[in-house]
């Protein structure tokens, strides 16, 4: 470690004054990084502690903008930490540091930082430390197509996050769960593990996070076979990742970019985006991805036939091979594990042989026995203080769940109460307000023997605004609520609210129904009719198309696309909107536990697609 070695050269016994040191010997390197060397102003005033907690507490804002800078000060903080005793703390920080090496491509320092952050964690017995740990750990064996250990060592994660609450990790769990089983072409089984992912992402509002679900739909559109689906999904974690200054994570989204069109046979558009990846990942320190976007680049001149440029790119991604990970480094890393493990038995094995001849003495001496006893009961007492307590985490786990389920159904409540007083207002409408507004034409149409002459043209108009009221109540009551959802069904009330649109003669409606019946509960099939309405009237509203066509399909899944050829808009528009229409849209799908995919493109239309189980 270079630091090390200056502390030894320089006579530098203060980890806290040598990463200044190195600070000061890189001066210019470090002072192109703007937001980074802020980081560090801040770090350069704090203290013992608290330096080491700043350092863990803003670990990822420092390895998205720098990896060498991130390797450096996580570093620091592990050595100061574990020279003052701060087990827990020297456990983050060798944590937080295995993943900087980890993304800089030092596999042969990331596992043992991993490994000893299991250590710590597990000797403190923190549940919440041992889960991050754990699924670190499950990417690092994936890396190296060591899958069932990969597998076991999440499950192992999942079981911990559910334990300590840590609903973060169990979030990322979903993610690397789906993303197996997706490599394993299991698109149905991976799908619900995304849903769960998002909405963790979604609940926490957790942006970062976000920024990765994003990344899973798209992959799950690409290998579905849907490319525009899939680039969409990639704009809009890009665009969530540039809110927040995630460098390293803006690289990585161009580089999947470019693997989007390659795998699809488009190499001349995969090429700018290979390239643009390596120049963000460069600045900061991004080894792996540098060599893989010039290893990407060789591949696409090879189908161009550009072979030149590939044996160039070639060379430049072997040089980046030289100090990435290798098959035979991965063997020699992974024994580490072997060790450890083999390690943490001997220890076991040892414990055992201690309780035997303490076992033995016991039988010899009446004193000893009491004694044992005695610990025996104090023992006692402890497992059944930390059953207690993992009961009582349990509880906490399970009173989270519930709280966000109550939240959820409170929405829902919500809902189906504004659904009702909608109906109870269209009943009074169309059978109060329309009853005298007919009964009042009638007394009207009674008088026309006798209107005079003189005044049959308000004769004639009273009637005609008498008709005009009656329209609109009837109007006004159908959009509140369609007798048809109520009386004969969805379909019903769909094909009657195209009959409308169609009789405007503003816009085509063409609408395709499923052979079958759709059986939805009252409540859920007037929130999936909402939603039609809803996009159906922006399009109508907004679009300036031609047609529409509405396409329901009822398989394992309820699938609705609504398309339109209107002007078509910006997506990334939505999230910056002040109205509510999307709002309400996205807020009934999430109510009835489905998903909303938009695309569009100016001057090309729009797609919206809804997809829900049934």
């Amino acid at each position: 470690m270079f630091a090390v070695f200056l502390s030894k050269a320089f006579g530098l016994t203060n980890p806290k004054t040598y990463i200044f040191s190195i600070l000061l010997f890189f001066g210019t390197s470090i002072s192109s990084f703007g937001a980074t060397d802020s980081l560090f102003q801040k770090a350069r005033k704090l203290e013992g502690q608290a330096f080491v907690n700043f350092v863990i507490d803003n670990y990822y804002e420092i390895y998205s903008l720098n990896f060498d800078s991130a390797i450096l000060m996580t570093e620091e903080a592990k050595l100061l930490a574990e020279a003052n005793g701060w087990t827990k703390e020297a456990a983050y920080a060798s944590l937080y540091h295995g993943v900087a090496t980890y993304l800089r491509g030092d596999y042969k320092k990331s596992l043992p930082n991993y490994l000893n952050a299991l250590r710590l964690f597990d000797s403190l017995e923190n549940h919440r430390g041992i889960a991050k740990t754990n699924i670190e750990l499950a990417g690092f064996y994936h890396k190296n197509k060591q899958f069932e250990k990969a597998l076991e060592t999440a499950e192992q994660a999942k079981e911990t996050a559910i334990l300590s609450g840590d609903t973060a990790t169990l979030g990322t769990y979903y993610g690397f769960k789906m993303n197996f089983l997706m490599r394993q072409n299991k698109y149905d089984e991976a799908y619900p593990f995304m849903l769960k992912a998002l909405a963790i992402r979604r609940t926490m509002n957790d942006s970062i996070g976000l920024g990765y679900a994003y990344l899973d739909l798209s992959e799950y559109e690409l290998r579905k076979g849907n490319l525009n689906g899939s680039l969409a999904y990639i704009d809009t974690s890009t665009y969530i990742r540039k809110k927040i200054g995630d460098d390293q994570g803006v690289a990585v989204n161009q580089v999947v970019i470019g693997e989007a069109y390659f795998g699809v046979g488009q190499f001349n558009k995969a090429i700018p985006y290979f390239k643009k990846s390596i120049e963000l990942a460069s600045p900061i320190g991004y080894t792996d991805l540098i060599r893989f976007g010039y290893d990407m680049l060789q591949k696409s001149y090879v189908e161009l036939g550009d072979f030149e440029k590939a044996y160039k790119h070639l060379q430049q991604a072997q040089v980046f091979n030289d100090s990435i990970f290798n098959v035979e480094k991965s063997k020699a890393l992974l024994s580490l594990q072997t060790q450890y493990e083999t390690e943490k038995k001997e220890k076991e094995i040892e414990l055992l042989s201690i309780e035997n001849e303490l076992k033995a003495a016991d039988l010899e001496n009446a004193n000893n026995r009491f004694y044992a006893s005695l610990g025996g009961l104090i023992l006692l007492g402890f497992i059944t203080y930390l059953g207690f307590n993992r009961y009582k985490q349990k509880q906490r786990a399970l009173l989270a769940e519930e709280k966000a389920l109550n939240q959820k159904l409170g929405f829902k409540s919500l809902i189906e109460g504004e659904e009702k007083e909608r109906k109870r207002i269209a009943q009074e409408l169309h059978d109060g307000l329309g009853q005298l507004l007919s009964t009042a034409r009638l007394n009207v149409s009674a008088m026309e023997d006798k209107v005079e002459k003189l005044v049959t043209k308000q004769w004639e108009n009273s009637i005609k605004l008498i008709d005009e009221a009656v329209t609109e109540v009837r109007h006004i009551s159908h959009n509140m609520m369609p007798n048809a959802l109520i009386s004969i069904g969805f379909e019903a009330a769909i094909k009657e609210q195209v009959h409308i649109i169609n009789d405007a003669q503003k816009v085509k409606v063409h609408v395709e129904l499923p052979s079958e019946k759709i059986n939805l509960p009252e409540s859920e099939s007037i929130a999936l009719y909402r939603v039609i309405q809803e996009v159906l009237n922006n399009a109508i509203k907004y679009a300036e198309a031609q047609n529409i066509w509405l396409t329901i399909t009822n398989n394992e899944m309820l699938n609705i696309i609504i398309k339109d050829d209107g002007k078509g808009f910006d997506t990334k528009l939505i999230s910056k909107s002040d109205g509510i229409g999307w709002q309400n849209i996205y807020s009934r799908v999430e109510i009835l536990n489905g998903m909303v995919q938009i695309n569009s493109t100016p001057g090309q239309g729009s797609e919206v697609s809804l997809k829900l189980a049934v």
